[in-house]
């Protein structure tokens, strides 16, 4: 059989995945879809490996959010997965951190949600190279992509229940605990749900705070509505929402640098110029307001080029040699401070111990996007980065 590729418009990615399973197939399966890539590992239609640029999909993500990992066991963890590129999995077990039954439970929940994730897309493409897969370093788990068929069949159906309890994921939600079973273990879902509740976080606030998929998340919060221990508020806690813009995004650039009434073929020309400079900051923030204003195969490359000029020019700055933020501003400042949920993440999880690698390791934020946040820090005086 030769390759096989196209977009979710003309075969959705639950057909392509029981074409592939019940053919029992053997290569590697590539997703793209605005800025999100997955590589799938295939061997006789069973999923060996799993790849993603979305944090929320790696390892150490899942057990935390499953609550057996604290974050700085992992932080310790990815330091030295970086220094010695051994996989996670396989560090955890090696440390006695985390049995390995539970890593393969993991990675089972892994495999399965970074399809699973993507059989609503409509939009995206695919390309499947057949060929003899590598084996497998760390810990073999291996997934039944027609398992993997079924499951979604069953999430359609879920679906429907949860989105009639919460048709959106910019609700906002009140708690009562007398309703709960028991008392949340720490560090479980449902103790880090209540507690994002409590916080005043939309539904979709939750899902990246947890590092947990959007399935997992709605699944969970549907069992606590069917409880009564939790509702839909008719309005916003009083705290949101002149905190953050409408994808939360980072701004490290005055937009209407160029003029908010310019054509895209002026904001594309000045991308490139910046870029060309040396200027990736202007340059990524301009590119994305160029595919935002009119997206196309032009702006999409445009952007994919300037994000990785951006990201190696602020790797090379804070990631080249470990370097540890401090605060310059007391805590009780920054909880007066007009912040997004991205920025109050971050800054919280400066402790002076962590570097800026390992704290962007375990977030659920795109590194690109922690990236700038951390320099939007340092340029504002929020934050001092030492050498470690």
């Amino acid at each position: 059989m030769r390759g096989l590729s196209g977009d979710f418009s003309t075969m959705p990615l639950k057909d392509l995945v029981a074409y592939l399973g019940s053919r029992r197939l053997t290569g590697m399966l590539r997703i793209m879809r605005a800025g999100v890539r997955k590589l799938i590992l295939l061997r006789e239609g069973q999923v060996l490996s799993a790849s993603s640029n979305q944090p929320r999909e790696f390892l150490g993500q899942f057990l935390i959010n499953m609550g057996h990992l604290n974050e700085e066991q992992f932080s310790k963890a990815y330091a030295t997965q970086r220094e010695t590129k051994v996989p996670l999995g396989k560090i955890l077990v090696m440390a006695g951190l985390v049995p390995e039954q539970t890593i393969r439970g993991a990675l089972n929940l892994k495999f399965r949600e970074a399809l699973l994730d993507m059989f609503s897309w409509e939009e995206g493409e695919f390309s499947f190279d057949v060929g003899g897969a590598a084996e497998i370093e760390g810990v073999d788990v291996r997934v039944e992509l027609a398992d993997v068929h079924r499951e979604g069949e069953f999430r359609e159906t879920a679906w429907q229940a949860i989105r009639g309890a919460f048709p959106s994921g910019n609700l906002y939600l009140s708690v009562d605990e007398s309703r709960l079973p028991e008392q949340p273990k720490p560090g479980s879902l449902d103790a880090r749900l209540v507690k994002r509740i409590r916080e005043g976080l939309s539904i979709d606030e939750m899902a990246k705070a947890l590092h947990a998929s959007d399935f997992l998340v709605y699944q969970r919060l549907y069992a606590l509505y069917r409880l009564e221990a939790v509702k839909v508020l008719a309005t916003p806690p009083a705290r949101k929402h002149a905190e953050q813009d409408d994808e939360g995004e980072a701004q490290v650039v005055d937009m209407d640098i160029i003029g908010a009434e310019s054509p895209t073929s002026e904001v594309i020309q000045a991308a490139q110029s910046f870029l060309e400079n040396g200027n990736f900051r202007d340059g990524e923030a301009l590119a994305r307001r160029a595919h935002e204003m009119s997206p196309s195969p032009e702006t999409e490359a445009l952007l994919r080029s300037a994000e990785a000029a951006l990201v190696g020019a602020l790797r090379r700055e804070m990631l080249e040699k470990p370097q540890v933020p401090s605060l310059l501003v007391s805590s009780a400042q920054v909880k007066t401070m007009q912040l997004s949920s991205p920025e109050r993440y971050l800054l919280s999880r400066i402790d002076g111990k962590r570097d800026v690698g390992g704290i962007i390791g375990m977030s659920p934020l795109k590194e690109v996007d922690a990236l700038k946040y951390f320099q939007a820090f340092v340029d504002a005086g929020l934050v001092k980065l030492t050498p470690r």
